[in-house]
């Protein structure tokens, strides 16, 4: 994978970047449709209350990123914006929709110093196992809100970080995480045991993902960088404070801006 840069390679300090992220089609079950340019995941026999959804949405087209030289935490100013899934989670019933793939495709223009390439990169899919939770007062697997229907659950099941490419000689590293919205954590042993009861993709303990109250919309927002060296981030459950550290940072930032 190539952990340093090569010697005769200059490094790209600047790139424009374009994200895009669809869900695959026929990565999930019968019953669910999918719509919106294949940005939108849509299911359920609604009680009233239309379907639960999944939406992807992808950032402005050509961001300026700037290359971190380095690895180990980015600094904010390395931190682009990436795509967002939201829930739009209503009471269902009789769910087919148990998992999908989210495809993640990263177009590359170098921008300093100034080259044609690379283009567009291999795509990254990220799979996630879902379970439509039942709205059953006392058996909810996932912690849920006092007073509220039980948590849906995701689960995601690869990870994120030190995606390599090389070019012109050089190796680089993009990196992908949270920022706001949902919080990405290990979760409890019987949301992970329910999980994986309806995808067995899932592993039945020591999952990675995070819930979402019924009755309620939940955006989760990523942010990516492009690093000449790998992230130092080992264990997934360390994904969520990497995206919160950056928050910090970046609203540090802007206090010391302000005054």
């Amino acid at each position: 994978m190539g952990f340093a840069l090569s010697s005769h390679a200059a490094i790209v300090t600047q790139w424009s970047a374009t994200v895009s992220d669809t869900w695959i089609p026929g990565s999930f079950a019968t019953g669910v449709t999918l719509s919106n340019s294949n940005q939108t995941l849509s299911w359920g026999e609604p009680d009233g209350f239309g379907q639960s959804s999944l939406t992807l949405t992808s950032p402005p087209a050509n961001e300026t990123v700037t290359t971190y030289v380095g690895g180990g935490t980015p600094p904010p100013e390395s931190t682009a914006a990436g795509g967002t899934l939201t829930h739009h989670n209503v009471p269902i019933f009789n769910s087919p929709m148990t998992g999908a793939t989210l495809n993640s495709t990263l177009n590359l223009t170098a921008l300093a110093p100034p080259s044609a390439g690379p283009g567009t990169l291999s795509p990254i899919n990220f799979n996630i196992a879902f379970l439509e939770t039942p709205n059953v007062a006392g058996q909810c697997p996932a912690a849920s809100p006092p007073n509220n229907p039980c948590n849906d659950i995701f689960v995601l099941l690869n990870g994120f970080f030190n995606q390599t490419f090389t070019y012109l000689g050089s190796s680089y590293f993009v990196n992908i995480f949270p920022t706001s919205g949902g919080v990405l954590s290990i979760l409890e042993p019987s949301a992970c045991a329910a999980v994986h009861a309806v995808n067995s993709a899932a592993p039945a303990t020591g999952c990675f993902g995070f819930t979402t109250p019924e009755d309620a919309t939940t955006t989760l927002t990523f942010g990516f960088t492009i690093s000449t060296l790998p992230l130092s981030v080992p264990e997934p459950g360390t994904i969520a404070l990497v995206g919160l550290a950056l928050l910090g940072l970046a609203v540090a930032r802007r206090r010391i801006q302000v005054r």
